[in-house]
């Protein structure tokens, strides 16, 4: 990376889980380059990560200018390190003994998770965006063709969802910003209805080996919950 071309750099944020790296680069470098910084930040080894911006980033080749990445962007960085990696192959007894956080949401999975301080911060700060209709409580609907819009990110950002499940993807919306996850990455789904707010629930997509990769989703209509459980685990029936 020359350090004399500064026209020909951009900084931008790379985020993985719960930590935010401001990196500035060159147009010139790859995909590959950025991938080898992310090791180095993360500990994620190159072979595990996914690097998602607009879509899934594959072609380690491509030039950041090829990809499109523009100054004041952010970049999601999917993957574990080794270290979690190996926890998950430790026996039970072990996995309580070395790190309970990895099956904590888990465990309570069907317990009122608005009681967890990581939900909390963002309920007590956000609201609906508009009234519940009550003619669908209590009701299933199909996914919409649309956005499901007035969702929130743990980030306490505003975001539209679009699930297209021919293509097998999640389009995730905020100002000035577009991700795609492949519904195939996700490994597993968590919900549960939000106290006090009648028709509105949130939801984790965990895309990782442990609960700390879960992406969370807030004040989402209660009745599309069933049809985004579908379109990520398959059918099924309560």
């Amino acid at each position: 990376m020359s350090l004399l071309d500064t026209n020909n750099q951009i900084t931008f944020t790379l985020k993985y889980k719960k930590q935010y790296h401001v990196l500035t680069m060159e147009l010139d470098d790859t995909i590959g380059d950025l991938k080898s910084i992310a090791e180095e930040k993360t500990q994620v080894p190159k072979s595990l990560q996914k690097l998602i911006y607009n879509r899934i980033q594959k072609n380690d080749h491509k030039t950041l200018k090829q990809a499109r990445l523009r100054n004041k962007a952010k970049v999601l960085l999917i993957g574990n390190s080794l270290q979690e990696i190996a926890k998950t192959n430790l026996t039970p007894i072990e996995k309580d003994v070395e790190d309970q956080s990895s099956w904590k949401v888990d465990s309570e999975k069907n317990t009122e998770f608005c009681n967890l301080q990581i939900h909390k911060k963002i309920l007590n700060k956000r609201q609906p965006g508009v009234t519940f209709p009550q003619k669908y409580k209590g009701k299933h609907l199909r996914l919409p063709k649309r956005s499901i819009r007035d969702v929130w990110n743990e980030d306490g950002q505003r975001v539209q969802l679009t699930f297209k499940v021919n293509h097998d993807q999640l389009y995730i919306r905020s100002f000035g910003q577009k991700l795609v996850v492949k519904l195939d990455l996700i490994k597993d789904f968590y919900s549960q209805e939000i106290e006090n707010y009648d028709g509105y629930s949130y939801f984790g997509l965990q895309t990782g080996y442990t609960t700390k990769s879960i992406l969370w989703f807030y004040y989402v209509p209660s009745h599309y919950i069933r049809g985004i459980r579908n379109a990520i685990l398959g059918d099924w029936k309560i």
